[in-house]
């Protein structure tokens, strides 16, 4: 049963680093702006109702099945920044910065989108 728990955490793991691929990049391919916009009109409500990630708390519960110590928080972001650098990002720090980049993104490509061009 341990298998199914660990497969599951890390396929999560795996769609949240796309998420977060799309997210940082999606406005370089036009074909996916609805998924793009999508995303980030989901995240932002997400992060602002739940404050915090739902693919991340359903990673966690499950690792956390595997490992009952496991120490986490629900934020992928400032998790797996110590875990690669040993430093710690507040999560507050994550959260305000997280949600000021998707406030720009979503701004930045519907102004592009929707605006009339200036030239």
């Amino acid at each position: 049963m341990r298998i199914v728990e660990h497969i599951g955490a890390v396929s999560i793991f795996l769609v949240h680093c796309v998420v977060g691929v799309i997210i940082f990049f999606g406005w370089l391919w036009p074909s996916i702006w609805p998924i793009y916009i999508g995303l980030l009109v989901y995240v932002l409500f997400q992060n602002l109702i739940l404050g915090y990630c739902i693919l991340s708390r359903w990673e966690f519960s499950l690792r956390r099945m595997l490992n009952p110590k496991l120490r986490y928080q629900y934020n992928f972001t400032t998790y797996y920044t110590y875990k690669l650098t040993h430093k710690r990002l507040s999560t507050k720090f994550v959260q305000v910065a997280g949600t000021f980049f998707i406030v720009a993104s979503l701004t930045i490509s519907l102004s592009a989108k929707f605006l009339p061009s200036i030239i």
